[in-house]
């Protein structure tokens, strides 16, 4: 994704629209590798989906996006997690299985995923997806959002960047240090929230880092980075978990080696959650603000 630069006096009306348009370019720059099923364009596809929901969620307070628009991103963000839970299965997650032969299991998988790319090129084809594309570009690209300022928003969209940001990040570190401090490691679920909390404020710091401080901005987020590789890795695990469970019921013939891998895939589950205390601990501390 080409990189955003934010200027020091620009404000935040101006900042909002510059994140919002590369969230969408970013969606459209990976459209053409989507129809060709290509695994890595749907990754970076929902990436920029991912953004650009946490950019929208991230201004609420200012900006409230229209509901066919908010409707369209939830509908698109569920026709693209199940393709991308069967490639990470069958390209990453079962290679972390030993003492087994999982190889049928990555083929199944992988037949699997490929069934859903080619119904992501229906999806990619439908007029609800040309419609949503249509309505994103006009409310970014011609500023319509302007006219969804919330009164509360209409003031601080004016105000420098750099200040008004302050609120926001504020508020997303704010969320994180509940969600861990609520947290019980065993409960995948709460883990699962803190995943996307931190995900949440990384991106925040992210969209805003030319207006922080260089060095604290990096720490931040490679701190954010790393804590959210630990809790990504465990998530995967988890749809795994689901994804296998799946395997093992509807295919007698590899029902064996799926248990196997459920099993073996949950006990390192187990044991990634109980070596989160320490980190969580670390990222609770934080404080970009």
């Amino acid at each position: 994704m080409e990189t955003v630069r934010l200027k020091k006096k620009m404000a935040l009306a101006d900042a909002f629209s510059a994140l919002g348009r590369s969230c969408v370019a970013q969606m459209e720059a990976n459209m053409a590798g989507v129809q060709a099923r290509d695994a890595e364009s749907l990754h970076q596809m929902r990436v920029a989906l991912r953004r650009l929901r946490a950019l929208l969620k991230m201004f609420e307070p200012l900006v409230t996006a229209p509901q066919n628009i908010q409707k369209g991103l939830d509908w698109l963000a569920a026709a693209l997690g199940p393709v991308r839970d069967w490639d990470v299965l069958a390209g990453t997650t079962l290679k972390r299985v030993r003492g087994a032969d999982t190889s049928a299991l990555s083929e199944t998988a992988l037949a699997k995923a490929a069934k859903l790319h080619r119904a992501m090129l229906r999806t990619l084809d439908s007029p609800r997806f040309k419609k949503l594309m249509l309505r994103l570009n006009s409310w970014m690209q011609e500023k319509q959002w302007r006219n969804d300022v919330t009164e509360a928003g209409r003031v601080a969209m004016k105000k420098q960047a750099a200040r008004s940001a302050i609120p926001l990040l504020k508020k997303a570190e704010k969320r994180l240090r509940k969600r861990i401090a609520l947290l019980e490691p065993r409960e995948a679920p709460a883990v699962h929230r803190v995943r996307i909390a931190a995900k949440k404020a990384r991106y925040g710091a992210e969209f805003f880092r030319d207006l922080l401080d260089r060095e604290k901005a990096a720490n931040y987020i490679h701190k954010l980075s790393a804590l959210q590789d630990r809790l990504g890795m465990l998530n995967d695990m988890t749809v795994a978990a689901r994804l296998l469970a799946e395997l093992q019921y509807e295919n007698s013939q590899l029902a064996q080696a799926a248990a196997f891998s459920l099993g073996y895939l949950s006990a390192e589950a187990e044991a990634g959650l109980e070596q989160l205390e320490k980190p969580l601990k670390a990222v609770a501390k934080l404080r970009m603000t």
